[in-house]
């Protein structure tokens, strides 16, 4: 009979991603451009001052 101890681990879960990546107006992934992000979807945009 096996050990419950000998099971293998459950992978660990995915990384946690960065609620300023997702654009705050419709929730897509905004897009690196230089140092800007910029949401493909409805055009917001951080620039390097908002965020740094």
């Amino acid at each position: 009979m096996a050990n419950p101890a000998d099971a293998p681990a459950p992978p660990p879960p995915p990384p946690a991603a960065e609620p300023m990546l997702f654009c705050p107006n419709c929730s897509r992934r905004l897009q690196e451009r230089g140092c800007k992000l910029r949401c493909p979807g409805c055009g917001y945009y951080l620039s390097c001052s908002d965020y740094v």
